[in-house]
């Protein structure tokens, strides 16, 4: 009996790169929703830049490779990657922490190493990362979510800030983020170190208002609505290549 050898992958499907591409937008909604509703229009103004900053950078470096740039971006996933920065980000940073993040993502995470499929990383979360040693200031700038906040940031003083630095009023971001209770805190886990260490009980942290009965107030729905997010696109990853449509379709 002969035995012959295949080389991976072992498993196929019918899915395609494009529609899988667009099940991680569409399965990531949920949790922009909840963002969005607890943190303000910041996110989706980030997430709108990002977009044409990844897109065109994805553009850019395909014709420099002197490859066709239709080609790549109807595959989306440089709209994912943008998406995962966007999203990853406090939602008013200033706007040149997307492009600068992007660049690392797109142009070194993935295009250095060969493009999409041949990254060992995944391109979003090294911008991330870098960003994160980079920038520590301005990606723990975390505002208050609008449940706690007395005046939360309308849609032009988040445009305002994101691309000025200083909303109408002349205030700057972290002006703004002091104002809220006096204290600067980037995410609920801070304000729990920080109370710790200060020589509090668990208990007396949890008082404080930026926590709410299972977490942060908001964060426990972004996170909760992004864990529903994610086990649909399990759900869809795992099923055969059939019920594809079901998934783009949720």
């Amino acid at each position: 009996m002969s035995f012959f050898i295949a080389s991976s992958p072992h498993a196929h499907s019918r899915k395609r790169t494009p529609d899988l591409m667009k099940g991680v937008a569409l399965c990531a909604l949920p949790g922009l929703v909840a963002q969005t509703y607890f943190f303000g229009w910041g996110t989706l103004i980030q997430l709108a830049f990002a977009i044409v900053v990844g897109l065109g950078l994805e553009a850019a470096i395909m014709l420099l490779r002197k490859r066709s740039p239709s080609l790549a971006l109807r595959d989306y996933s440089a709209l994912v990657t943008a998406w995962l920065l966007a999203i990853a980000i406090p939602p008013l940073s200033p706007w040149w922490i997307v492009a600068i993040g992007l660049v690392f993502a797109i142009v070194i995470a993935k295009h250095l190493y060969g493009g999409l499929g041949q990254n060992p990383f995944n391109p979003a979360m090294v911008a991330y990362v870098v960003l994160l040693i980079s920038f520590p200031v301005e990606m723990t700038s975390w505002i208050a979510p609008n449940a706690i906040s007395s005046e939360p940031v309308s849609f032009a003083d988040a445009f305002s800030l994101i691309f000025g630095g200083f909303d109408a009023d002349g205030y700057s971001l972290q002006q703004i983020r002091t104002g809220i209770d006096g204290i600067t805190m980037a995410t609920p886990l801070d304000a729990f170190k920080t109370g710790i260490s200060n020589g509090n009980t668990s208990a007396e942290v949890f008082e404080q208002p930026i926590f709410g009965s299972l977490a942060g107030v908001g964060w426990e729905w972004v996170n909760l609505a992004y864990l529903l997010g994610g086990l649909v696109l399990l759900n869809c990853v795992s099923s055969n290549g059939t019920s594809q449509s079901r998934c783009l379709c949720l």
